[in-house]
């Protein structure tokens, strides 16, 4: 075959004649499948707008059969490449390839058209809001049901009652990107006709309608709760369904059934199922990442999304040797493939390894102490420094989780030497990457890990000034936080340092922060920066400005945030442990010592443990000097004596004990004389 020959067939198909144009279209359909080369031609020859025509036109110059095979070659030219894919969907097939499946009367061209449209779903950049406002999603749900005339006489022995159903079924999976799609798919008389196709007894189907069913019920309870009330012939439970397929002989059935069971087990829609997720499902899930021939990218994610929240599955993965099998998936060769498709999909079994890894390990230390044994940490360290930014991130997860370890961030990720590429990533091209560096950033600063100094030597606190000015707010705040954690019991040269980049002047544009999480941190960061000694103190006061500091605690504890107002206590607390200038500084404000005042009855005890701390540190002295008199006397008049006396009986032990350290300092009271 010449090129020639391909440039004339695509000449040929405006011609009117339908005989040689069903033999145009047959040859252009032979040379394309299976050969990609061919597909990339036939695209380069600008072949998709004459294709559309062909589909869209309704006069006597077309017939079904042209229509037919003109939307399998779209079909065909779909299976190529991602590349291919979007040339499709931006030349516009996708609207009348979803005309199509209103054609009731032509089961060939709606199956053909339901593949094409399958395939063009399966890619992420599949845009999918034409299906839902046109209103052809109802007409994809009708698919659901077969056409009923082979359904009545022999449902699954026709060929459309078969494959058409599973392919609506698999293109209602790729259409629930968010909550309103759900919903909308739900609308349109989904749910039943999903669960009876689940429970059909032919294969293929029963996964079409199992994957559309657990990505209806991600994270949607109210459509969870709607399939678990749904009966199967008046009697059987869809859960107890899924349950049975979870022990299918097929390991593809048996992953898309634990997913939907896992989905709506975090839904919590079926609490008195609990035990099996447990003591089933979870352990088949784990054995699927081991099975040739099942995608173990999706039972990697699968298992992080069941574990991620629950400490009874963690370790009940570990105790299946969760841990070990991934970290078998994320050793495999990082050779370059030839195959660029061959390198994404291990690409993607790595990434998802590792999110898993990172989920089994967020919160308990034993399975922590099981990553380290399993070696899995050099693997995790090389990741960071992976070309490909979705593992680059995941690797940024699993260090996140064991940075929550005390032991391990004085010992195993010191050994590992994972500072410096985890500093490096705060400067990756990848926002999501440099947020889930500057995130694990936040333990590795901490006070007690000797990655701190690593860290600060390779310039890490320039760059984090430089993030908390990000537009990015998870970024802000991540790096705000880091910062904090990094003044936690500093050094007065760490505080000095600190100071020098970020500046007063940057730090009282953080505390009025549009993010009141931002605000938070920022208060703590002041916090932090005001402990210790009274030359801290000192230093906040100048570079703050006395009046504008004292304004700024006034302001905060008028929040209706309790974070806010509990940091802002704190921060009071430690500037009232300095000289007479700074408790004077605060007893000289009447909104202050109001708003104390007010919040001793608050319902919270760490916030009534706070301002018993003010009072403490107002009224401390070595010495009963003319300021003391005075501090004491104020607090007197504003009835905090009184105040303090009707807390000794505090229903919490933390403010107990602190209110009668407070009232010893009160040379008058009657229980303390």
């Amino acid at each position: 075959m010449t090129q020639s020959k391909h440039d004339y067939s695509v000449a040929l198909l405006p011609t009117t004649d339908k005989a040689e144009r069903i033999k145009v279209l047959r040859f252009i359909k032979n040379s394309i499948i299976g050969n990609r080369t061919k597909k990339d031609l036939y695209i380069s020859l600008n072949i998709l707008p004459r294709l559309i025509e062909i589909i869209v036109k309704n006069d006597n110059t077309t017939d079904p059969q042209s229509k037919i095979q003109a939307v399998v070659i779209l079909g065909s030219l779909a299976y190529g490449n991602e590349e291919n894919v979007c040339t499709l969907i931006d030349a516009g097939v996708i609207p009348p390839l979803l005309d199509c499946i209103s054609l009731r009367n032509e089961p060939k061209l709606i199956e053909a058209a339901a593949r094409a449209l399958k395939a063009i779903f399966n890619s992420p950049r599949a845009p999918k809001q034409h299906i839902f406002e046109t209103g052809h999603i109802v007409e994809l749900v009708n698919l659901l049901k077969g056409f009923s005339q082979a359904s009545k006489d022999a449902p699954f022995n026709c060929p459309y009652a078969t494959h058409v159903p599973e392919l609506a079924a698999t293109i209602i999976a790729r259409c629930c990107e968010n909550v309103e799609q759900q919903m909308q798919i739900v609308s349109a008389g989904a749910l039943p006709l999903l669960v009876d196709l689940m429970s059909c007894g032919h294969a293929k189907i029963q996964e079409a309608a199992l994957d559309a069913l657990q990505a209806l019920c991600l994270e949607n309870p109210e459509i969870g709760k709607s399939v678990a009330d749904i009966r199967i012939g008046d009697e059987e439970q869809p859960v107890n369904v899924m349950l049975k397929l979870v022990r299918d002989n097929s390991k593809s059935m048996q992953l898309l059934a634990a997913t939907c069971l896992i989905n709506l087990s975090r839904s919590n829609v079926i609490p008195s199922y609990q035990s099996v997720i447990v003591l089933i499902v979870l352990p088949t899930v784990v054995k699927l990442l081991s099975e040739p021939g099942v995608s173990q990218e999706k039972a990697s994610f699968v298992l992080a999304y069941l574990v991620s929240e629950s400490e009874e599955l963690q370790k009940a993965a570990c105790d299946a040797d969760a841990i070990i099998k991934l970290t078998s998936l994320i050793c495999q060769s990082d050779e370059e493939l030839s195959n660029p498709e061959a390198q994404a999909h291990c690409d993607r079994i790595k990434e998802s390894a590792l999110l898993a890894i990172a989920a089994i390990s967020s919160l308990k230390e034993e399975c922590r102490v099981q990553v380290i044994e399993a070696k899995a940490l050099p693997h995790i360290v090389a990741a960071m420094s992976h070309k490909n930014v979705g593992v680059r991130a995941a690797a940024c997860q699993c260090t996140r989780s064991l940075s929550r370890s005390v032991k391990n961030l004085r010992t195993s990720l010191v050994d590992a030497g994972i500072a410096i590429p985890l500093f490096k990533l705060l400067s990756d091209e990848s926002i999501s990457v440099q947020t889930t560096a500057s995130a694990t950033l936040c333990n590795i600063v901490l006070g007690f890990s000797p990655m701190k100094i690593t860290v600060l030597e390779s310039g890490g606190i320039e760059r984090l000034v430089h993030l908390v000015s990000s537009m990015d707010s998870n970024l802000r705040l991540n790096a705000v936080w880091a910062l904090k954690n990094l003044l936690f019991q500093a050094e007065p040269e760490i505080k000095q340092t600190v100071m020098k980049y970020l500046t007063y002047s940057k730090l009282q544009t953080l505390l009025n922060d549009s993010e009141i999480g931002i605000q938070e941190q920022a208060l703590n960061l002041l916090r932090n920066l005001a402990c210790d000694h009274e030359t801290n103190i000192d230093e906040v006061f100048e570079g703050i400005g006395e009046s504008r500091l004292i304004s700024l605690f006034e302001e905060k504890l008028g929040s209706n945030n309790e974070d806010i107002i509990l940091q802002t206590l704190y921060t009071i607390v430690n500037v009232a442990t300095g000289n007479e200038r700074h408790k004077m500084a605060i007893t000289n404000s009447d909104i202050i010592l109001r708003s104390i005042s007010e919040y001793m009855t608050h319902s919270k005890a760490s916030i009534r443990v706070a301002t018993v701390w003010c009072i403490i540190n107002l009224t401390w002295t070595e010495e009963r000097h003319g300021g003391y008199a005075e501090r004491i006397r104020k607090l007197q008049n504003l009835g905090f004596e009184s105040k303090l006396s009707a807390l000794i009986d505090d229903i919490d032990l933390d403010v107990r004990d602190r209110v009668k350290t407070a009232l010893t300092h009160f040379p008058t009271s009657e229980l303390y004389p």
